[in-house]
């Protein structure tokens, strides 16, 4: 404005200068012309009234001159003025032009480099502008973006509640908007986002279009999502080991309050006191059983299980897993029939190999449905493979895999007991011995159990432990 005030002035000066002048040649013209006869007249009849005459003229050109040079100076310096203001309007014009340019490249360079997705969204959804990371987490290019719509890949289930929040936008109801939403990919997977969205108006007050910016947030959720299976994992356990624990506790309470009760009166015969010790101590066992599983898990959890291998028999350690067994296996009505070879040597921790097979025998046991249990050792190659195979309910294909992870079972702990334990630990001490364990079955036909052991050590099948077991 100031540019503006002072190139106006400095015109105003230039032309009031002009003017002058141009008056000035004009006064100059009209006196020779007017003056011009009469002066030849005067000079022939009056020679002194001509010399005044001439030096009256004389001082009039003078001073006509002197106005003629002040308003040719004045001319040249309005001249000067505006050329001044006009190189200054220049120049703060580039510089004005020259930043303008800088903020667009930064802005777009942050635009299309943003570490989030980033666009500009039309008041009917379509996307005006994306930058290349919001197109990359929809797996879209971006023209092919500008062809569509944000309904169009919005879940369907998050539809409404993003149109109803962008009205409340338009509508100066809300100044933005933040929500978790999900997108559907062209390759036709949901990705979480976590999208802000605010609205742009036009000079006039009028909603233009909204810009928004989307965060990728699929690990966030996978990790929420772990940690509500943990949790409800570990409400499940606390409510299945409460049970499984709360149970031989009460039966063994049970049998001391009996025998307690016939020792006060002096009635219990040898034999009671001998039944119900047995149950006693059959409870205090299976007590035992399930502090152990607990124990082991721990151990597990901390990085602690170590195992000793050296040469033993691994035909006996299972032959000694079996026999731990058999009081469990007269209980629920089934039999164990071995098929051992007289032994099989190898390099194992026999006692964890013990334990790590008594887990699956005593799985079989529980789901075998009474019916006998078989148990085979046979030598493939340079290892040794231990089937146990039950007739009961069997396994379902889908939770083949989980039964071997902590807590887990093939079917409701309603039904069966236990602590979900312990195919998680025959797993964990067969993979340390670098073997595999793994089940076939047909639901309602039994299951099979195939554990496949290096005789050679646990470095013998070169690290692969974790493989499913051959079903060869």
């Amino acid at each position: 404005m100031a540019f503006l005030v002072l190139s106006l002035a400095a015109v105003a000066v230039g032309a009031a200068a002009f003017g002058a002048l141009r008056e000035a040649a004009t006064l100059d013209a009209v006196v020779s012309a007017e003056l011009a006869p009469l002066h030849d007249e005067l000079r022939t009849t009056a020679p002194a009234l001509a010399r005044a005459h001439d030096e009256a003229l004389e001082a009039a050109r003078s001073q006509l001159a002197g106005s003629i040079h002040a308003a040719s100076r004045a001319l040249l310096a309005a001249v000067a003025v505006a050329l001044a203001l006009a190189a200054g309007a220049f120049a703060v014009a580039r510089r004005s032009v020259r930043a303008l340019a800088r903020s667009e490249s930064r802005y777009r360079a942050a635009f299309e480099n943003a570490a989030i997705g980033i666009a500009h969204v039309g008041l009917d959804g379509r996307w005006l502008r994306v930058n290349h990371r919001y197109a990359e987490m929809l797996g879209y290019t971006e023209e092919e973006l500008r062809a569509l719509r944000f309904q169009d890949l919005t879940h369907p289930e998050d539809v409404a509640e993003n149109e109803a929040r962008g009205r409340r936008l338009a509508a100066g109801e809300d100044e933005l908007y933040n929500v978790e939403k999900r997108y559907v990919r062209r390759d036709g997977r949901a990705t979480w986002v976590n999208l802000t969205v605010a609205l742009v108006r036009d000079a006039a007050g009028r909603p233009s279009y909204f810009i928004s910016a989307a965060e990728p947030i699929d690990r966030r959720k996978a990790v929420e999502d772990e940690l509500r299976d943990a949790v409800r994992a570990r409400d499940e356990f606390l409510h299945v080991a409460s049970h499984e624990l709360r149970t031989p506790l009460t039966s063994l309470r049970l049998q001391l309050e009996g025998l307690q009760i016939g020792a006060a009166r002096g009635a219990a015969s040898p034999e009671r006191i001998a039944a119900k010790a047995g149950a006693a101590l059959r409870q205090q066992a299976r007590l035992a059983r399930l502090v152990d599983e607990l124990l082991d898990v721990s151990r597990l959890d901390r990085g602690e299980l170590r195992i000793a291998p050296r040469e033993a028999d691994l035909a006996a350690a299972v032959r000694a897993a079996a026999e731990r067994l058999e009081d469990a296996a007269s209980r629920v009505g089934s039999t164990l029939r071995l098929d051992l070879p007289e032994a099989l040597p190898a390099r194992i921790d026999p006692d964890e190999i013990e334990r790590a097979v008594g887990h699956v025998l005593a799985n079989a046991l529980k789901y075998g449905a009474g019916k006998p249990v078989d148990v085979g050792l046979v030598r493939r190659g340079e290892a040794g493979l231990v089937v146990v195979r039950d007739r009961g309910i069997g396994v379902d294909p889908s939770v083949r895999e989980r039964i071997f992870e902590r807590f887990e079972r093939a079917v409701s702990p309603r039904n069966y007991g236990g602590l979900g334990l312990g195919l998680f630990v025959a797993r964990r001490v067969i993979e340390a011995h670098g073997g595999r364990i793994a089940v076939e079955d047909a639901p309602g036909e039994g299951a099979t159990f195939r554990i496949e052991l290096p005789l050679g050590g646990p470095e013998a099948l070169g690290g692969e432990a974790g493989r499913p077991a051959s079903t060869g």
